[in-house]
């Protein structure tokens, strides 16, 4: 390495927009846009790839040459790259996964929020990206019309290319959202914008009714209470719009399980033409006495936080620890351990650790809790969960072990739970997972040329349930209700500790 080049200037090296493609040895060929810039005296490198958008910082070791260090947010990598004739060209490894790396500069490196999602646009630019959706959407997917016909797609596309001349940009992007969503399976869609404007306040779904479970500073009036308007809007005029962001192809159960959390997204509430200003949303409200009152709720600014006081009472076992992905505790006087599963970070350091403690403890129950579990990668899930409680023949028995599921059990989490009913004897307790087993997966992304909005795009067709339904169902169904939420209770668990560890229910 050239130190003097390195030492003169913290922004010395190479400078550029460049784009290409880069493969690893197992022949995953990914679009890859790199970003070298000089951003407040630091050096930097962006990479936006079809497999996500990281940050690392790039250090010059020769007039051509530039050693980039990065973090996907799943593993470290670095690449070692240079330069001829405008062609960056060299390897990559990411985490154990090597690979090679191609790119022409395209122009001159972009400032580092060049790239930030934006709603801003012109119409001539919203139509530009709405055109950039219609053809970038189908020739990612696998079998982009496998639930919705191509006509439909061209009609809804045509729509929304009509609207943009009068649309603000919360309209704009609740349209490209619901074409997104449209397609039908639960992993190609679209998130947030950048300003989400978020209500503090938390909806669930009892039945017909809709409750307040969460609520920030100053809005301590509204916990519990029935939401019967949101903008003046009936709750069920406004459930039929918010349902329109949900994944059409998936499961009833999924839909009404995604849906709430567009009740407190003040760009949604805008664009779905729910309230006039995305900035606070008034709700109306009946208190458990009766009485019915209206709550003016502001929205939060960027990178504001709210403390939210919940419902659901401080010791419930779900609840705890929330920014904990996987984490356990004993429960001697049940002889069980209780685990709460809800992301696969760091999932073989954890696991070891609740081996660990089943052989300290020898439980007679495992209960794993996977109800708020989005997914990761089901292959480290099956190694270094399923497979080894499979191997424990004192907990893989009827009535020893237990996995709690629910709509929102979702992607490589669904098809975790599919493989423990259909190899272990775990008994599945809750609700249907939302998703279906057999489903297109594996998202790939791209970009929207103007706005910048990255699209997620299904590029794999999965099976995990070779024969049945195509769902994965309960062995024991339990709905909570608004009563059970209400005295603080968890059915679904409170129904596990009360079974004898002997016995076990029926399995399908």
């Amino acid at each position: 390495m050239d130190v003097s080049l390195a030492a003169a200037s913290p922004c010395a090296g190479l400078t550029g927009f460049y784009a290409g493609r880069a493969k690893n040895v197992q022949d995953a060929d990914l679009a890859v846009t790199l970003n070298l810039l000089c951003d407040g005296g630091r050096y930097k490198a962006q990479f936006f790839t079809s497999d996500g958008d990281y940050e690392g910082d790039a250090v010059a070791s020769g007039p051509a040459r530039v050693t980039v260090k990065f973090d996907t947010g799943v593993a470290l990598g670095t690449a070692d790259l240079v330069q001829k004739n405008n062609v960056l060209t060299g390897t990559f490894n990411l985490g154990n996964d090597p690979g090679t790396l191609e790119a022409t500069r395209i122009g001159d490196a972009k400032p580092a929020d060049a790239m930030r999602p934006r709603l801003d646009l012109t119409p001539a630019e919203w139509r530009q990206d709405v055109r950039a959706l219609a053809v970038g959407l189908p020739k990612m997917h696998a079998n982009a019309f496998f639930s919705l016909k191509k006509s439909e797609f061209d009609g809804e596309i045509a729509g929304l290319e009509g609207r943009a001349e009068k649309a603000n940009g919360d309209e704009m992007f609740v349209g490209v959202k619901q074409i997104t969503k449209s397609i039908g399976d639960g992993h190609t869609g679209m998130g947030d914008p950048p300003d989400r404007r978020v209500m503090p306040i938390g909806i669930a779904r009892f039945g017909g009714d809709f409750r307040v479970t969460e609520a920030g500073p100053g809005l301590d009036q509204a916990l519990g209470a029935r939401v019967l308007k949101i903008g003046g809007m009936p709750m069920a005029q406004v459930w039929d719009r918010v349902l329109t962001l949900t994944s059409r192809a998936e499961s009833q159960g999924f839909r009404e399980a995604d849906a709430p959390v567009f009740l407190s997204r003040g760009y949604a509430l805008h664009g779905l033409d729910v309230i006039p200003d995305r900035n606070h949303a008034i709700y109306t409200l009946q208190d458990n006495a009766g009485p019915v009152f209206d709550l003016d709720v502001r929205g939060l600014k960027p990178g504001q936080d709210a403390k939210m006081k919940s419902i659901h009472p401080a010791g419930a076992l779900r609840y705890q620890r929330p920014d904990d992905g996987f984490w356990c505790k004993p429960l001697p006087e049940a002889r069980a351990v209780y685990c709460n599963w809800r992301s696969y970070e760091d999932l073989k350091a954890k696991a070891a650790a609740m081996f660990a403690l089943i052989g300290r403890s020898n439980p007679s129950k495992l209960i794993l809790d996977m109800r708020d579990n989005g997914g990761g990668d089901n292959t480290v899930g099956f190694a270094e969960i399923v497979a080894p409680v499979k191997a424990l023949a004192a907990i893989n028995a009827p009535g020893h072990l237990y996995v709690l599921i629910g709509p929102l059990t979702f992607s490589a989490a669904m098809n975790n739970a599919a493989q423990f009913q259909d190899q272990t004897k775990a008994v599945l307790v809750g609700q249907a997972i939302g998703e279906r087993p057999n489903s297109y997966q594996e998202p790939r992304q791209f970009h929207l040329p103007n706005s910048h909005l990255v699209v997620r795009v299904s590029t794999r067709w999965y099976a995990f349930r070779k024969q049945g339904p195509n769902r994965v169902a309960p062995d024991k169904e339990i709905i909570p209700r608004w009563s059970d939420v209400a005295r603080g209770r968890d059915p679904v668990l409170d129904w596990i500790l009360s079974q004898p560890a002997n016995e076990g229910v029926g399995r399908r």
